[in-house]
């Protein structure tokens, strides 16, 4: 279809999209927000770090109030992917495969994408479910306070996710697959605060998980 010119077109459906569809459309704005459905917000059993829920919120049922809410001030929500923007400032068009939006601004707000373990599907929700798989440690690095923590990374961002993760616990070892060489650099990192690292094959390993993220 070929929608009417927004003022605004908001690309992802998660927690901080539909943060700004909120309050761009209580700026009196027409805003759509096309998200694909994939939010890593929705795979979360209980967060408890979103301002206001201070015993802790699923992420779908946060996602589902946040999307209300935008829809209350007017703010269109379509399940769609973007998969093409032309034009300028003040005139884009984007494209997806049901939809051709015309929109002054465009806001990407599509975050990051999981990089799961070779895990079968049962096996990894019943994994987030009882919190011993997180993929943020800035949302999660509280509830594995002083718990052995194991981060399964690749190269220097993997390193500064464990070596953040030493604020929350003395217990870190960082796992890297085998195929990944660490540099001198990234080993002398882990090194200087006590952090273990090991290579291996990363379903075989079944301690805590915290910090799984594309690089």
């Amino acid at each position: 279809m070929t929608a009417e010119r927004y003022d605004a077109l908001i690309i992802g459906g998660g927690p901080g999209g539909l943060t700004a569809a909120i309050y761009l459309a209580r700026y009196h704005r027409r805003v759509v927000v096309v998200d694909e459905g994939h939010s890593r917000a929705k795979w979360i059993p209980l967060s408890h770090n979103h301002a206001g829920f201070p015993c802790g919120i699923a992420g779908e049922e946060l996602l589902q109030r946040m999307r209300e809410q935008a829809k209350r001030y007017g703010a269109t929500i379509l399940t769609d992917r973007i998969d093409a923007i032309d034009g300028k400032a003040d005139a884009f068009e984007a494209r997806g495969s049901t939809v051709t939006i015309a929109a002054r601004a465009v806001l990407i707000a599509t975050g990051v994408e999981n990089r799961r373990p070779a895990l079968d599907a049962d096996t990894h929700r019943d994994a987030l479910q009882r919190g011993v798989l997180r993929y943020c440690p800035v949302c999660d690095g509280y509830e594995a306070t002083g718990l052995a923590i194991g981060v399964i990374g690749a190269n220097t961002h993997g390193v500064a996710e464990a070596l953040f993760l030493r604020t929350f616990s003395d217990q870190i070892t960082f796992v890297a697959h085998e195929t990944i060489d660490l540099s001198a650099d990234d080993r002398s990192a882990l090194a200087r605060p006590g952090l273990h690292s090991h290579r291996g094959r990363w379903p075989g390993w079944t301690f805590r998980v915290i910090g799984l993220h594309s690089t």
